[in-house]
C-alpha cells in the first residue's frame, strides 16, 4: 500500500509539474506575442506595403496545410477602415506607401487608392518611395502628395496584356485529350484543352475588357498625376517610365532619392530632429492595435463573402463550397436580428450545381422579405454572376470582371494515349447502351455526345433564365449579352446586368436604406476558424523573413507562372458542369 500512495503521489506530482509547465509555455508565448505588438507613438508614420494577398474577408485564404510563414491576412474592408482611422489617430503623423507592386485585382486596388485618397482630406503627409513600381503599385504611389523613386528604379507603365497557354499541341503528341461540350459562342475556359491559339471571339472579348479596365486605370492615373489621358498614353506606348531619368522627365514621379535621403525629408516633414528615428509602423501590425467599431443598435446587416472557386464539396478557405454555404445560410435565417443581406461577390466561378444551391437560398431570404443587395469585387463572373443575378440589387466596380454567362463540361479522353502511345487495349462487357458512358479510354459515340451537349445546353438555358427572371429582362435579351462573354462593371451596367457603380460600403448603405436602418451592426460570415499553432508560429516568425511557401518566394513574374499553372489545375479537377470565366487576370 506505502508503494502505491508512493508512485500515486509521484504521479500525481509529475502531472501537476507538467501542467505548470505547458502553463509557463503558454505564459512565455502569450507575453512574446503581446510583445511583438508595437505601441503606437506619438509622430508615428503608417506603412502601407501591402505584399501579402488581400482577400474579401480577414484570413479567408487558402494558405494550405504546411504554410509557416505567420502572415496576416486582413481583409480588404478592414484594412479600408483601419486607414480611415489612422486619419482621425493624433499619434499617426502620415502615410509612408512602399508597396512596389500590389498583387491584387483591379477592383481591390481601386478601393484602396480611394481610401488613401480619402486619408489625406486629413491633411497628414502621404509620401511614396520605392527602388521600382509595377503598374499596381505605381498606380498605388501616385496618391502621395509626392512621388520618389530610387535613382537606379523604373515604373513599369506598360499596359495591361493577356497571356494564354495552350495545352492541346502538347496533349496531341501524347495521344492525350478531353471531349468538350460548352454553349456560348465566348465561352472559352476550354479553348487552352481544344485549339492551339485563341479563337478570334475570345480575342474580341478580352481585347474589349482590358482596353475598359486600361482606361479607368489612366482616368485615375490622368486625376492624380495631372497627366492628361493623351499624354499618359504616350508615354505608356513609349515604356516612358524604362529608366529612372526618363520617369522623372515624364512627371511620373516628383524626385530621384536614395532611401537615406528620403527619410531624412520624411523626418524634417514631421518634426523630428535630425538623427531621431522614425517610427514605422505597418499595417498589419497597425490593424492588431485598432478596435473598429461595429456600429449600434440590435438590428443587424449581415456581408456573406463568396469569394474564391465556387467548388462542390471541397470545403477550403478562400472558396465557395456548397455544403458550408447551406449551413451558413440556415444560421441566418434563423436570426431574427438580421434584417438586411450584403452579399460579396469576389469569384471567378466554378461549379453550376453550387451556384444553384446558393442561387436557391438567396430565393428563399428573399421570399421572407430579407433586402440582398450583391457587391461586387474583382470578379463576378459566370458562376459568381449566377449566384448574384436575383439580388434585389447588384453593385459593381467599374472595372469588376463580370458577365460571362456560359457554361461547359470537360470529360478527359485517353484512348490513343493508352491505346496506341502505351500499348494497353481495353475490351467491354454491359448490359445496356450507356452502361460504360464517359469513360476515359473510348470515344463517346454520336448518341453520348449528344446526350452531353444537351446536358451542357439545358445547363445554359436555366442560367439564362435565372439571369432573366432575377434582372427582369427576357431570355432572348439575356442570351444576347451572354453567351459566356466577360465585360467590364461599366460596360455591364449600360447591359442591365448591374445596376449601380459603387463599392462594398455603398452596398451597405442601400441594405440599410432598404431595410429602414438608421442604426445597425455588422455581422460577417462565413466564420473563419483560427489555428492555434499557425498562431503560435505567426508569434515567433513576425520579425523574420524566413519562409517555406515557394509561392512567396518567387518574383511577381513567377507568381503570375504558378497561378496559371494552379488556374489549370482546376480545371482539370472538374468533373461537373462549370460556370467559370476563361481565366483570372493578374495586374501586377
Amino acid at each position: 500500500m506505502k508503494q502505491f500512495f508512493k508512485f500515486f503521489t509521484a504521479s500525481c506530482l509529475g502531472t501537476l509539474a507538467a501542467l505548470a509547465v505547458l502553463g509557463l509555455i503558454g505564459f512565455a508565448i502569450m507575453g512574446y506575442m503581446s510583445s511583438l505588438k508595437p505601441d503606437v507613438s506619438s509622430k508615428t508614420v503608417l506603412e502601407l506595403d501591402f505584399s501579402n494577398a488581400i482577400p474579401e474577408k480577414t484570413d479567408n485564404v487558402n494558405t494550405g496545410d504546411f504554410d509557416f510563414e505567420g502572415k496576416d491576412y486582413p481583409g480588404l474592408r478592414t484594412i479600408k477602415r483601419t486607414i480611415a482611422h489612422a486619419a482621425t489617430d493624433p499619434n499617426i503623423s502620415g502615410i509612408i506607401i512602399s508597396s512596389k507592386s500590389i498583387p491584387v485585382g483591379q477592383s481591390t486596388l481601386m478601393e484602396l487608392v480611394t481610401e488613401v485618397e480619402k486619408f489625406k482630406e486629413s491633411g497628414k503627409i502621404v509620401y511614396a518611395y520605392a527602388d521600382y513600381y509595377t503598374q499596381s503599385g505605381y498606380l498605388m504611389a501616385s496618391t502621395a502628395d509626392s512621388v520618389f523613386l530610387n535613382p537606379n528604379g523604373m515604373i513599369e507603365l506598360v499596359g495591361f496584356g493577356s497571356l494564354v497557354p495552350f495545352f492541346k499541341p502538347v496533349m496531341d503528341k501524347i495521344g492525350f485529350k478531353f471531349d468538350i461540350y460548352y454553349a456560348g459562342k465566348f465561352k472559352s475556359a476550354t479553348e487552352p484543352f481544344r485549339l492551339s491559339s485563341m479563337s478570334e471571339p475570345n480575342k474580341v472579348q478580352t481585347k474589349a475588357f482590358l482596353n475598359d479596365m486600361f482606361n479607368v486605370y489612366l482616368e485615375k492615373l490622368s486625376e492624380l498625376r495631372d497627366i492628361d489621358i493623351t499624354t499618359l498614353n504616350e508615354i505608356v506606348n513609349d515604356f516612358g517610365g524604362r529608366t529612372d531619368d526618363l520617369s522623372l522627365e515624364n512627371k511620373l514621379v516628383d524626385q530621384l532619392l536614395y532611401a537615406n535621403d528620403f527619410n531624412a525629408l520624411v523626418r524634417k516633414k514631421i518634426g523630428l530632429e535630425e538623427n531621431e528615428k522614425i517610427e514605422k509602423l505597418s499595417i498589419y501590425k497597425y490593424i492588431s492595435r485598432v478596435k473598429l467599431p461595429r456600429g449600434k443598435g440590435k438590428s443587424k446587416i449581415a456581408i456573406v463573402y463568396a469569394e474564391g472557386e465556387i467548388g462542390y464539396n471541397n470545403d477550403n478557405k478562400g472558396s465557395i463550397d456548397d455544403s458550408r454555404y447551406l449551413k451558413l445560410f440556415e444560421r441566418i435565417k434563423r436570426k431574427d436580428d438580421i434584417k438586411a443581406i450584403v452579399i460579396r461577390v469576389n469569384s471567378p466561378g466554378g461549379s453550376a450545381l453550387t451556384s444553384d444551391i446558393i442561387w436557391n437560398e438567396i430565393e428563399e431570404l428573399k421570399a421572407d422579405s430579407i433586402p440582398i443587395i450583391t457587391s461586387m469585387g474583382d470578379y463576378a463572373a459566370s458562376g459568381g454572376y449566377y449566384i448574384a443575378c436575383n439580388s434585389d440589387v447588384i453593385v459593381a466596380s467599374p472595372n469588376t470582371l463580370t458577365g460571362s454567362i456560359g457554361v461547359f463540361s470537360m470529360l478527359p479522353n485517353m484512348k490513343e494515349m493508352m491505346t496506341k502511345k502505351i500499348g494497353v487495349q481495353f475490351d467491354t462487357v454491359k448490359t445496356h447502351d450507356f452502361a460504360l458512358m464517359n469513360n476515359f479510354v473510348y470515344d463517346p459515340n454520336s448518341r453520348e455526345a449528344q446526350f452531353m451537349q444537351e446536358s451542357t445546353d439545358d445547363l445554359y438555358q436555366q442560367f439564362l433564365s435565372r439571369v432573366a427572371t432575377g434582372r427582369g429582362m427576357t431570355v432572348e435579351e439575356v442570351d444576347e449579352v451572354a453567351q459566356g462573354r466577360v465585360w467590364s462593371g461599366k460596360k455591364a451596367k449600360e447591359l442591365g446586368l448591374v445596376d449601380e457603380l459603387g463599392d462594398l460600403e455603398y452596398a451597405i448603405n442601400l441594405a440599410a436604406e432598404k431595410a429602414g436602418l438608421d442604426e445597425y451592426k455588422i455581422v460577417e460570415y462565413p466564420t473563419i476558424e483560427q489555428d492555434p499553432f499557425k498562431e503560435v508560429i505567426k508569434a515567433f516568425n513576425q520579425n523574420s523573413n524566413a519562409s517555406i511557401n515557394p509561392y512567396t518566394m518567387t518574383s511577381p513574374q513567377g507568381k503570375k507562372l504558378l497561378e496559371s499553372v494552379k488556374d489549370m489545375d482546376r480545371l482539370l479537377q472538374m468533373d461537373k458542369p462549370m460556370a467559370r470565366m476563361p481565366y483570372n487576370i493578374m495586374y501586377y
